[in-house]
């Protein structure tokens, strides 16, 4: 599902299967279930979101359920390739 390649010293790179266009509730809990053990205190994790032309009210709960967790333990979550729609969406969730 998701792909997570170690990009330097704590940082990591999630990459969406291409066939991604409707992030959904069930794709992002496997996202969820993929990125929980790397948010770490020190880690820099982005995601990148290419493909991905909308996102389900679910998935916006879900990523902001991460985004919660990487604050609280210091971890940086990060999206790129996102379109500007989605983006200011992402922003809001993180605040």
């Amino acid at each position: 599902m998701v792909s997570l390649t170690k990009t330097g010293k704590g940082c990591y790179l999630a990459s969406l299967p291409i066939d991604i266009e409707d992030l959904n509730r069930d794709n992002s809990l496997l996202i969820k279930k993929k990125l929980f053990p790397f948010i770490s205190p020190h880690r820099e994790i982005t995601i990148d979101m290419n493909g991905v032309k909308t996102i389900s009210h679910g998935a916006y709960r879900i990523i902001g359920e991460m985004q919660n967790k990487a604050k609280t333990k210091k971890c940086a979550i990060m999206f790129i390739n996102t379109l500007p729609s989605l983006s200011a969406q992402l922003l809001r969730k993180a605040n």
